[in-house]
């Protein structure tokens, strides 16, 4: 069911596939709950949103201060929404509560029936809990515009004015479905479009990708647009695959597939945007294989074999937000030298980011974390480069390459007595602009 959220796996992939679009305003089409629109404000892109649910819209009402007049026609809600205090966001809260409760307004069972009063009897609590969710940085990010219609209509008004990116509705006639409830308790100023059906979209999406800049997210694969498919991704067991079309110049594909023994993890990864400065400060941690692994498939390259192997991980921090994980295994490593399986940073303006983990890597602090691990003090650390390259950029000046294989390179380093805010201080003296 298309809920206007984006899953993480479609996050990261339109991050890379935007990193290295410049000075463009970005449409958003069918913005939902503005995860798409977040991730392209905190990339400094110019952000024009659109909708055509009520939610959606007092959202933008909030960013762009803004009035929509909404009207409780429901007697049930009105009397709870009336014990409310007036607030800025009373309005959109009112919403948002009637799509809590939505699923359970007609108590067909005792089930909905416990469940609606319990809503109900907690409804002030609901009230403040979530303003106050708001207000700690839930609406912190901008938009320049809104537009209240067919996101079809909205895609092709654009044109020729920056990169279009959509995930429209997954079956015919969703947002009526989903905000059923909503329609009968509220009465506004309606938004004017079409019954988008998914079944159709082959033919639509080449339109917008044919004539512009798009980048459109389906549950379909589609025949027609296969000269524009950039990315499937598999979210799981019973779940559609997603797929990707864009008609940006780019060579980047991209195939992700959740494993289901890999579970998400908890760690929270640096804003694509996050300047690093030399008041920043630098950590390092174990962290589990899972946690490495999860997010390995999101940012290391295809051509890497995403193996789940590994005795233990590290996960590297700038001012408690990680920017790069690294593996390691015992199989593979000597007494002398601990085996690195993989290195890799998360998306970012910054940068030689990869230089500045690798360097990290070396640091002695890196060197008694796998010591007391490992249980073994090690000397130094190697690492394979899978590349028909003669050297690595990325560890040249940093590794010593030890030899060349066919499709690989072997490179090795021994461990130094700096820490890493030393070596923090070495990379931006050397590689940051």
């Amino acid at each position: 069911m298309f809920t206007g959220t984006t899953p993480p796996e479609v996050k990261l992939l339109l991050q890379d596939l935007m990193k290295g679009v410049k000075g463009k305003d970005v449409f958003i089409g069918c913005s939902g709950n503005y995860t798409t629109d977040k991730i392209m404000s905190a990339m400094g892109y110019t952000v024009h949103s659109n909708d055509v649910s009520l939610y959606s819209k007092l959202i933008s009402d909030l960013l762009l201060d803004t009035n929509t007049d909404i009207e409780v026609v429901n007697p049930e809600l009105r009397m709870v929404f009336d014990t409310w205090d007036d607030t800025k966001y009373k309005k959109l809260i009112q919403v948002m509560f009637a799509m809590r409760v939505s699923n359970f307004h007609q108590r067909k069972n005792d089930y909905q029936e416990e469940m609606f009063n319990a809503f109900i009897e907690q409804s002030k609590v609901y009230y403040h809990n979530t303003i106050s969710k708001i207000e700690k940085g839930a609406l912190n990010f901008n938009i320049k515009s809104f537009y209240y219609g067919d996101f079809l209509d909205f895609l092709k008004m654009k044109r020729g004015k920056g990169v279009g990116i959509s995930f429209p509705p997954t079956y015919k006639g969703g947002y009526e479905k989903m905000f059923g409830y909503v329609e009968e308790s509220f009465k506004y100023e309606h938004s004017s479009y079409n019954i988008f059906d998914p079944k159709e979209g082959g033919v639509i999406f080449k339109e917008l990708l044919d004539s512009d800049e798009n980048i459109i997210y389906s549950d379909k694969h589609f025949d027609i647009l296969e000269n524009y498919l950039v990315g499937k991704i598999r979210l799981g067991t019973n779940k559609n695959p997603l797929f990707a079309y864009s008609s940006l110049r780019t060579n980047n594909h991209y195939y992700i597939e959740r494993d289901k023994y890999v579970k998400p993890s908890r760690i929270h990864i640096l804003p694509v945007d996050y300047q690093f400065t030399i008041e920043t400060v630098i950590t390092v941690r174990p962290c589990t294989v899972n946690d490495v692994n999860y997010y390995k498939a999101f940012y290391m390259a295809n051509k890497v074999n995403y193996t789940t192997g590994g005795d233990f991980g590290l996960v590297f921090m700038a001012d408690g937000m990680a920017f790069g994980f690294t593996s390691f295994i015992k199989q593979l490593s000597t007494l002398s030298q601990i085996f690195m399986q993989s290195d890799f940073v998360v998306n970012s303006e910054t940068q030689r980011l990869s230089k500045l983990l690798i360097m990290l890597v070396k640091s002695h602090d890196v060197r008694r974390l796998i010591a007391r691990k490992m249980y073994n003090y090690y000397d130094g650390v190697k690492t394979t480069v899978y590349t028909t390259s003669p050297v690595s950029m990325k560890y040249r000046g940093v590794f010593n390459l030890e030899r060349r294989d066919e499709g690989k390179l072997m490179y090795s380093s021994d461990f130094t007595e700096n820490s890493l805010n030393e070596l923090y201080a070495l990379w931006i003296r050397k590689y940051k602009k």
